[in-house]
């Protein structure tokens, strides 16, 4: 365990290694039986390759890849990683190939091109799990912070992996389509239930948190909150990382638009 590269224990088979870069998030869950499932993983070539490092001092080896949105910063891969199924929704695989240029075009001059190409190749999800040898990973899909947007509920180790949702440190970001912050409610609202019973939460920016219904009530009280005042006292809106994502929040919201 000491010898590990990146990846921290959350659990006897969750495992989370973060970025330097904006606190992202990459999770690995063991199936128990030598494979491991890596969602999210990030960022830099060398934490990239970090990973697969991690699996083999662990003594497992990676049997699926897992992507929670779009993002360019969520369908990254390592060839150490291997060939296996990447998978995220369906809408998400449909906007890659539709759109892979401009999905991916922040990356050009970030990473090596070799990663760039590696990037995005996914399949879709089929039903309402995954079909692996895990533990059960229900798919709970909405479209808050972008379109066709996963979380993914490993009810028998309680961990939500909520991809760009309930962050300590990230105030809600609504999708670049969501006008009045409705979509994001509803979105945000949909994970009502799983929030309630979830023991611990993997944000795809921030810290692990074992305080899931505090971090949605937050999130719901902010957007009350702009929505009837302009203004919030959630802590987050202090951070320098936020400032612009609350201005625009703000204006996309019932008070900002003045009604």
């Amino acid at each position: 365990m000491s010898s590990l590269i990146r990846l921290a224990p959350v659990t006897d088979h969750v495992y989370v290694a973060t970025s330097r870069r904006y606190v992202t998030n990459s999770t690995v869950i063991l199936d128990g039986h030598g494979g491991a499932l890596v969602i999210d993983p990030s960022w830099d070539a060398d934490e990239l390759a970090a990973i697969p490092q991690d699996l083999r001092e662990l003594g497992v080896t990676c049997v699926a890849g897992l992507s929670t949105h779009m993002h360019y910063d969520h369908v990254l891969w390592h060839p150490d990683l291997g060939a296996v199924p990447r998978w995220a929704s369906a809408g998400t695989v449909d906007a890659i190939v539709n759109r892979r240029a401009e999905l991916l075009a922040p990356l050009i001059g970030d990473i090596p091109e070799e990663l760039i190409e590696l990037a995005g190749h996914l399949v879709p999800i089929q039903g309402p799990t995954l079909n692996w040898r895990g533990p059960t990973a229900v798919i709970h899909q909405h479209d808050a912070h972008a379109q066709h947007h996963i979380a993914v509920e490993i009810a028998d180790l309680g961990v939500l992996v909520s991809g760009d949702m309930l962050s300590d440190l990230e105030l809600p970001m609504p999708d670049w389509t969501d006008e009045n912050l409705e979509t994001y409610r509803a979105g945000l609202l949909l994970l009502a239930d799983v929030a309630g019973r979830a023991e611990r939460v993997v944000p795809g920016h921030g810290s692990v948190g074992f305080d899931v219904r505090e971090r949605f009530e937050a999130d719901l009280a902010y957007l009350d909150d702009v929505d009837r005042t302009g203004a919030s006292t959630d802590p987050r809106v202090k951070l320098e990382l936020n400032a612009e994502l609350h201005e625009l929040n703000v204006r996309r919201s019932a008070r900002g638009a003045g009604v």
